[in-house]
């Protein structure tokens, strides 16, 4: 602190003025003499001081500017280094003001944790989805036994077969809500099953995490927040295959898909990609959700075409009819040599391995799960390892590859979420939707070299992928390149 100049100023004269005082016998001379002395004193005392205290503010302004210009310099380095906390993105903290039932949505979380889904286990979805649910209760069972569940508050799952009908997912979200009063719900399989109930769970600030769809709608951080998404966004997957088939010279597209909210993210995504990359869609066709039969007419006009490449996006058992119509139009076809991508949605062996003419053989998907049907992967990979043994424990005879591993992730995220909300003292549903919008984690059964993030700017949790193709030889998916990482390239929906 810089000293009153007056105060500072006498100080440094004090010894002159007594001096010049002198005694009782000095003449009236010599006393004006020493006034004058003394006015002349405290005046240059003054302007030293002035002085004085003129350079010192001028360096401790300079001191102040040069920590300021440091401590900015300290940031941009933690930056580029990524070692600031934010560095990834602004914190996400949801307000709950906007609740229907604020306290509800604080309250802390006593006794067992309920996570409640909705899940197609009968109809004919369920071939491929079924799985997901025994994936799911796999982690459940598994966190319960290594863990004791959460800070010794046991994980309960509860499961409900929608049939992949969006108004049976509604009747069952609220039996899960008001009747079996569930904490969150995880892992609602569906595009349309998801958007059926989204806004209702946001109104009700109940977490719905791990939407198990690739649609952008869980992306909506600010509008609903209270809905994150787990699969790999469609237009990230359509990205992947617009930019490798035109890395193969493909000028020309077909697009296949399922007619309903499901296949027109995936069409809308592609389209865009495309163009982006320099791809005509010359040929369309759709399927209805709920048909079983062969596609025959829709392959052949797609085929007589003569794309490049075909862009596909079945559902459920259509993934094996897609596949066997075009094993007949090779057949057919000695020229047809189009390029074929399918749906990450059909990515499983049950599938590919199911077609018996060859339609499937060459067929690019994608994943970004580990193999865990490679026995290179399913015997030295540790994630793998307790995956299978955990799966096992079960009883469960479904297939662990594909669908069933990703029922685990939906399980497996959610659980990190709650788990760091207690420990973070906060174990409410407004402590584990925080917990999950703010992550940056590699599960183990994730590629290697991808991490889920997700913040207040990056409204998707998974954004890497790796192209696969599978091969009638091995059995199996033959991985192609490395994975490739958009991440962050999605942002957040704004609708």
């Amino acid at each position: 602190m810089v000293r009153s100049k007056k105060l500072v100023a006498f100080a440094a004269t004090g010894a002159l003025v007594l001096a010049a005082c002198g005694s009782d016998d000095d003449s009236g001379d010599s006393a004006d003499d020493a006034e004058e002395t003394v006015d002349s004193a405290v005046d240059e005392a003054e302007e030293t001081v002035d002085s004085a205290v003129d350079e010192a503010e001028e360096t401790v302004d300079s001191a102040v500017d040069d920590a300021e210009e440091a401590m900015d310099d300290e940031d941009e380095a933690m930056e580029e280094d990524g070692d600031d906390a934010a560095a990834s993105g602004a914190a996400f903290a949801v307000d709950t003001s906007a609740c229907e039932d604020p306290d509800a949505a604080t309250a802390p979380i006593e006794g067992s944790i309920t996570i409640g889904t909705s899940i197609p286990l009968s109809g004919g979805p369920a071939v491929l989805f079924a799985p997901f649910g025994e994936g799911q209760q796999a982690y459940i069972d598994y966190y319960n036994a290594e863990f004791g569940g959460v800070n010794g508050q046991e994980l309960e799952l509860v499961v409900k077969d929608d049939q992949y009908t969006a108004d049976l997912t509604v009747a069952n979200v609220d039996e899960l809500v008001f009747d079996d009063e569930v904490d969150l719900l995880s892992g609602i399989i569906g595009s349309p099953n998801n958007l059926a109930v989204q806004a209702d769970l946001n109104a009700q600030c109940i977490p719905q995490l791990n939407a198990s769809t690739g649609a952008p709608n869980w992306g909506a951080v600010d509008t609903l927040p209270w809905t994150t998404g787990l699969l790999v966004p469609y237009a990230v997957e359509s990205q992947l295959w617009a930019e490798q088939a035109a890395s193969d010279g493909a000028t020309t597209a077909g697009l296949f898909y399922v007619n309903n909210e499901f296949g027109q993210a995936y069409a809308d995504a592609f389209e865009e990609a495309a163009a982006e990359n320099g791809i005509e869609i010359v040929a369309t066709e759709t399927i209805e959700a709920t048909d079983s039969g062969a596609p025959a007419g829709q392959v052949t006009n797609l085929v007589a075409a003569d794309p490049d490449t075909i862009m596909a996006v079945p559902l459920g058992a259509q993934c094996i009819a897609f596949m066997t119509e075009i094993g007949n139009q090779k057949a057919a076809n000695a020229d047809f040599d189009a390029s074929i991508y399918q749906t990450a949605t059909c990515a499983n062996p049950i599938f590919f391995g199911g077609v018996t003419n060859g339609g499937a053989d060459g067929v690019f998907t994608s994943n970004n799960l580990k193999d865990v049907n490679d026995p290179a992967v399913a015997e030295s990979d540790p994630g793998a390892i307790a995956y299978l043994e955990a799966f096992a424990a079960t009883g469960s005879e479904a297939d662990p590859g594909g669908i069933a591993a990703a029922g685990w992730e939906s399980m497996e995220v959610a659980v990190k979420a709650i788990q760091e909300a207690a420990d973070a003292g906060n174990l409410s549903r407004e402590g584990i939707i925080n917990a999950a919008r703010n992550v940056n984690y590699s599960s183990p059964l994730l590629l290697d070299e991808l991490t889920y993030v997700m913040n207040a700017e990056d409204g998707y949790l998974a954004e890497g992928t790796q192209l696969r193709v599978w091969s009638d030889a091995d059995g199996l998916f033959l991985v192609q390149g490395d994975p490739i990482d958009f991440n962050g390239s999605q942002g957040v929906y704004d609708g």
